[in-house]
């Protein structure tokens, strides 16, 4: 399920009453969500390593670019995150689940979801800590330029009041 299907489905799902977004607070809806949030982690993790890969390769048109589309993955992920809103009120042990191996499936993707979160923490303050050290080596980078070039302006003041004291010189003498 990509990222657009995801985004469809929970735009049909809230336009329609009775949606599991809305009202429906059963164990299939619950699911369901689960694996929409599963699904969106699991690419947003994808696309931290190509981050990564960006980051590393001073790629920032690139990275404009997957950070637009990472943050359309996190729009989708805020709208499943309000559709499981309701169902933190729920008592855990009081749903009806259809077998006990789809409750077991729903746990292990609330695992692989708490996981995937972590992992993706862990990432993102990677390649920010990365991206303060590339500014870091930019901005020493523009120092030094700035530095020799007030030198080279300072040498060229110098040769031009130097040029001038002798012109002023020979003019006396």
């Amino acid at each position: 399920m990509n990222q657009n299907s995801i985004s469809t489905n929970l735009m049909t799902e809230q336009s329609h009453p009775g949606s599991f977004l809305a009202a429906d607070l059963g164990t299939e809806s619950l699911s369901t969500l689960i694996e929409s949030k599963l699904h969106l982690l699991t690419e947003m993790k994808q696309m931290s390593i190509t981050q990564t890969d960006l980051v590393a390769q001073h790629d920032m048109t690139g990275l404009m670019t997957l950070l637009s589309r990472k943050q359309s993955l996190m729009d989708s992920l805020r709208q499943v995150q309000e559709g499981l809103v309701p169902f933190q009120a729920q008592d855990p042990e009081s749903r009806e689940w259809s077998t006990p191996d789809r409750r077991r499936s729903c746990q292990e993707m609330i695992a692989k979801c708490d996981e995937l979160l972590q992992h993706l923490i862990v990432m993102e303050n990677r390649s920010l800590d990365n991206m303060t050290v590339q500014r870091e080596i930019v901005a020493a980078q523009l120092q030094q330029n700035i530095d020799a070039s007030t030198v080279q302006h300072a040498y060229q003041t110098s040769d031009s009041d130097e040029t001038s004291l002798e012109s002023f010189l020979s003019l006396e003498g």
